[in-house]
């Protein structure tokens, strides 16, 4: 759906099968066919393909041709229905209507995922959505959207990660207005020749930055700056939503925080931020985040940038090293309040 998300400039202008044995089949419930008429909560109104707009500072998001939400029944136990429900219309449109065939119990309450557990995106931020599981959650939003490319708003549409509590209306309709759990940061980077040699063997080229990790420090806190939730008081990797009808608030829960880990683009030590043959380069990078506290006065924010390798043996990338002089921290002077579904900038120069 086409909404705009207000963009805030920092200093400046700153989303089932039981598993049990049985003996003899479990008599399968035939469903009630559904439509729900699904919109973005105000102010962000969001979806899918991203443009972003350089002279109104803002975010647009239509809602695609085809489109698809989870929609989750819970009772007193937790879950009793995982239902999924399709929208197909005219991309651009602000009302997307989803249809499928709801199996829940009369009495549940209902609320709808998107991105939709099905997909690539929904499979790696969601966990636990599964008949009888009383808590879903959510994982770290850097998982799912893969690797940032340069000035794409579109890299961040694929992990709008959003819910929606469904309601009755008069008569037969039947709607949510689905929430966003995560805003974007826009970074817009400077990158000159840096203070850093790579040791003899290393995998490392100091030319090429494929890495950017934000995360926040309390200069006061007596806890050790470290992975994990002593070493960042504000953005959370991993969160978790109750879902039974007794402890439901649609609000959820920080499990686990600490850094934020993204990758530029995907191809060993490739990356879109790189010196190469140029003296200075100039990237913008849109990145989702979570939340749940605010910037307070005295806090650091810090936005670094390193390198990781592509381990052949192991299969997989290893674990960002930030470079030498490429620490940027940023003291807050008075207190910011973060916002879902807002977009917040920064300069930042290597």
């Amino acid at each position: 759906m086409k909404r705009i998300i207000t963009s805030i400039i920092i200093t400046a202008c700153a989303a089932a099968l039981i598993s049990a044995c049985q003996k003899t089949p479990v008599e399968k419930k035939a469903g009630v066919p559904m439509t729900i008429q699904a919109s973005v909560v105000a102010p962000t109104g969001t979806k899918t393909l991203y443009e972003y707009d350089t002279e109104s500072k803002t975010l647009e998001g239509f809602w695609n041709s085809e489109e698809a939400i989870t929609v989750v029944s819970f009772g007193r136990d937790g879950i009793t229905a995982v239902d999924e429900f399709v929208s197909y219309g005219e991309e651009g449109r602000k009302i997307a209507e989803f249809s499928g065939t709801w199996t829940g119990n009369e009495g549940d309450r209902v609320i709808c995922l998107y991105p939709s557990v099905d997909s690539y995106a929904g499979n790696s931020i969601f966990d636990g959505v599964r008949h009888g599981s009383p808590t879903i959650y959510m994982r770290n939003l850097s998982t799912a959207s893969g690797a940032l490319q340069h000035d794409d708003p579109s890299s961040v549409s694929d992990v709008d990660l959003m819910i929606g509590e469904v309601e009755l209306g008069d008569g037969d309709e039947i709607y949510v207005h689905m929430g966003h759990m995560f805003a974007v940061f826009r970074i817009e980077v400077t990158l000159r020749n840096f203070p850093y040699e790579a040791p003899p063997g290393s995998p490392f080229d100091q030319a090429r930055i494929n890495s950017i990790r934000i995360k926040c420090v309390d200069p006061d806190s007596d806890e050790e700056e470290e992975w994990g939730v002593n070493g960042d008081p504000v953005f959370v990797r991993f969160s978790g939503l109750d879902v039974t009808t007794e402890s439901y608030t649609g609000t959820p829960f920080t499990i686990e925080r600490g850094p934020q880990d993204y990758y530029l683009l995907d191809s060993g030590n490739n990356s879109d931020l790189t010196l190469m043959d140029e003296d200075v380069v100039e990237k913008t990078f849109f990145v989702p985040v979570r939340f749940d506290r605010d910037l307070e006065a005295g806090y650091e924010l810090c936005f670094q940038f390193g390198g990781n390798y592509y381990d052949d043996e192991e299969e997989r990338r290893n674990s960002v090293t930030v470079f030498p002089g490429c620490d940027m921290r940023k003291t807050i002077t008075s207190k910011l309040s973060l916002e879902n579904g807002k977009i917040y900038g920064f300069t930042v120069t290597i």
